[in-house]
């Protein structure tokens, strides 16, 4: 895990951090924080100090889960937003050991569900040095129970935790925009991270990656489009950034992202400049001077959008190594050959673009050394695939089908 995940709306509208040790802060500041600590029948627990704290993303999603050991069991957080109320932080703590705990926050701007009333913390047992901030109140949490804790990033909002949504839904809802764009089942949740990321991004932050590097902000744009946001508002932007890539069609991800910008522009129904930047795309594809996957190392240094490049490079290349569009009417399968992590794992992906005007749909079911592939094409006849980097016989036109392709050979 990073030293701090990012949590917060679509579009960068609200956001908050969560650190390892599952403290949210808003806006970078201390004094924004919203901490939790755990008394068990053994001692007060820190989770900053935590020796057993273990953390992950629940799905890939931006919902944070903090898990701390108690005595014969964890006590298990959760942070993530919800709109409500112009933007809240949730944070779930559920008892999953089998005696009662108690579970201390601080109460400043925070709504809850605890059923019992709070008090004040007795015999915290912190690090010399480190103090409990003087709102912190304590409350009880049985046997498999669980409570909730809100925070409103707006000011002077009143808050009510009844009907907000939980930790499930939410990840679902996160999840479901990822594969709105496309499923894949391998890395799924590296894809599903690295779209997350993309969809928290402001728009300013896009604006910059865009103005600085045009084809992963095209990239960029394009994920986020397939994820339900609206085109429309880009659409200049994005037939400029197609000029700038032909001009230098060797930038890392170029191929890709003129596929996606003639992608998006029919989406918006700019239907001559979508046949326009595919024409340009082929032809000096064709020219071999197309940059296109393997490696992802940046040449262009922007701090500030380090993450946001790393996301575009992350997803980008887990659809590239199933399917990457060479021209109007061929696409490569595994261009990259198959990973030695994939062997002899059976998955599927759906929805993969292959090109201007196609996506293909594929499983991989292995035998032995050996891979039968089940592929689905949509989009006009003709699209040819290959997969030269793993059984250079394997070269077909139809729309589905089925093939064994001789990996070990």
């Amino acid at each position: 895990m990073a030293a701090s995940s990012r949590i917060g709306l679509r579009g960068g509208t609200a956001i908050a951090h969560v650190d390892a040790a599952g403290f949210v802060t808003r806006d970078g500041r201390r004094a924004t924080e919203l901490g939790w600590w755990v008394a068990a029948d053994d001692r007060w627990h820190d989770p900053r100090e935590e020796p057993s704290g273990r953390q992950r993303l629940i799905d890939g999603t931006p919902v944070v889960e903090t898990k701390i050991a108690v005595p014969g069991g964890d006590v298990v957080q959760r942070a993530f937003m919800v709109a409500d109320h112009g933007g809240c932080v949730v944070m779930e703590i559920s008892n999953e050991s089998p005696a009662a705990v108690v579970i201390a926050v601080p109460t400043s701007g925070v709504a809850t569900d605890a059923a019992a009333a709070p008090s004040e913390p007795r015999g915290v047992a912190l690090p010399k040095g480190r103090t409990l901030p003087s709102d912190v109140r304590v409350f009880p949490l049985a046997h498999r129970s669980a409570v909730r804790f809100v925070w409103a990033t707006a000011p002077r909002v009143s808050i009510t935790v009844d009907g907000l949504a939980g930790a499930t839904p939410v990840a679902r809802g996160w999840l479901g925009a990822s594969e709105r764009a496309s499923r894949v089942s391998i890395d799924a949740q590296t894809l599903v991270a690295a779209r997350c990321q993309l969809l928290l991004a402001t728009s300013t932050e896009v604006d910059d990656l865009l103005q600085h590097d045009a084809a992963r902000g095209v990239v960029a744009i394009a994920e986020r489009v397939r994820m339900g946001e609206p085109v429309a508002p880009h659409v200049e932007q994005i037939a400029d950034a197609a000029r700038r890539m032909l001009r230098k069609p060797n930038a890392l991800w170029a191929s890709r992202a003129l596929v996606m910008a003639s992608r998006m522009l029919a989406t918006a129904n700019e239907s001559l400049a979508s046949s326009d930047v595919a024409k340009a795309w082929a032809e000096v594809g064709a020219g071999g001077t197309l940059g296109g996957g393997g490696d992802t190392r940046s040449a262009v240094d922007l701090p500030s959008a380090t993450d946001l490049r790393s996301a575009v490079d992350t997803a980008a290349h887990v659809e590239d190594s199933l399917v990457r569009a060479i021209s109007l009417y061929e696409a490569e399968v595994f261009a990259d050959g198959i990973a030695a992590s994939w062997r002899g794992v059976n998955f599927e992906a759906h929805g993969v673009p292959a090109g201007p005007q196609h996506t293909v749909s594929l499983a991989v079911r292995w035998h032995g050394e050996n891979a039968a592939l089940l592929w689905e094409v949509d989009g006009p006849p003709g699209l040819q695939l290959r997969a030269t980097q793993v059984d250079a016989s394997f070269a077909v036109s139809s729309q589905r089908g089925e093939a064994l392709l001789r990996v070990g050979a």
